[in-house]
């Protein structure tokens, strides 16, 4: 009986080649599965920020900056609503936070990933 030798006249092994693609394959699904998402979340980051910034510069109400939360959401199709927005405003500054999920489906597991983005700036006077 001929047993499998798992090594090459070489040297070279063919499981650490195999443990290599598995590895690279499951790297590269992730990316795909979560790269949009982390990129999505950047964008309302950003989004969010520069909200704060103008809604302290020009006096916006809460409703102008929910509003305008809801449609950056939109835009990154991310879904959020009005309750997951909180407007705090406190020593001349406003401060935005907005926390959300979003589901994920790996192959094996569902898992919900969740995010928190504050951003706050001086309230202007006129």
């Amino acid at each position: 009986m001929k047993s499998i030798d798992f090594r090459s006249p070489e040297g070279k092994g063919l499981v650490g080649c195999l443990a290599a693609l598995v590895v690279f394959a499951v790297a590269v699904y992730l990316g795909i599965t979560l790269g949009p998402i982390y990129y999505s979340n950047f964008d309302l980051e950003n989004g969010v920020k520069t909200t704060a910034s103008r809604a302290g510069a020009h006096s916006f109400s809460d409703e102008q900056i929910i509003n305008e939360i809801l449609d950056l959401a939109k835009r990154e199709d991310i879904r959020i609503k009005r309750e997951n927005i909180l407007i705090d405003r406190f020593a001349g500054q406003v401060h935005i936070k907005v926390s959300y999920s979003v589901p994920v489906d790996f192959i094996v597991i569902n898992r919900d990933l969740s995010f928190e983005i504050s951003a706050s700036s001086f309230i202007g006077t006129l």
